[in-house]
């Protein structure tokens, strides 16, 4: 039987390696639409294993522009903050914003996460964290100068029906909303 921190076996790690995904959305009158867009997800996940650590990584990059003279709708642009993205800032709080101060989304974002998952017990394992990402009006703003970033620690409780999360994060530097902490309940991992 293989020691309880052999992250091969380890139901909190199951992958390990590299992993890749892209989608790209096209809407065109000619395909029956009414609203004219094109939207690209670019996204990576890399899962490394060294002694009793697991390294997480995550990048994820979209843009999305309009076609024609329309304007790109709200459920079509991107929106980061909180759980799964910077967990440091409030949900859906990053980038830009309307005059009454509530976030329009933005047509590009870029979140990159980094975690160090580490064994405590046989069903309890501890996470420590960095998270950098923000949302731009255009693709042309898009600058890692202006991500806001936030630090954190959490605990990953694993149960016989779902993997419990609790995190704790706060905003280290910003481009966007004001400093903030927060603690985060969740089921399954950040990323």
């Amino acid at each position: 039987m293989a020691p309880f921190w052999d992250t091969r076996d380890d139901p909190f790690d199951a992958k390990h390696g590299t992993f890749m995904s892209s989608s790209l959305e096209y809407a065109s009158t000619g395909l029956g639409s009414d609203i004219r867009f094109i939207k690209s997800v670019n996204q990576a996940y890399k899962f490394v294993p060294w002694r009793k650590i697991v390294f997480a990584s995550a990048a994820r990059i979209g843009v999305a522009a309009a076609l024609g003279e329309q304007e790109l709708i709200p459920s079509e642009r991107f929106f980061a903050g909180g759980s799964g993205t910077v967990r440091g800032v409030p949900d859906f709080s990053l980038g830009p914003r309307n005059f009454f101060g509530d976030p329009t989304g933005g047509k590009a974002m870029v979140v990159l996460n980094q975690e160090a998952r580490f064994p405590v017990n046989k069903w309890l394992r501890g996470v420590a964290f960095l998270d950098a990402g923000n949302v731009f009006e255009a693709w042309r703003d898009v600058s890692l100068r202006d991500l806001t970033g936030s630090v954190g620690f959490g605990a990953r409780i694993s149960t016989p029906f779902a993997l419990l999360r609790v995190d704790y994060a706060r905003a280290i530097w910003t481009g966007s909303p004001t400093p903030s902490s927060r603690w985060i309940f969740g089921i399954g991992q950040a990323f």
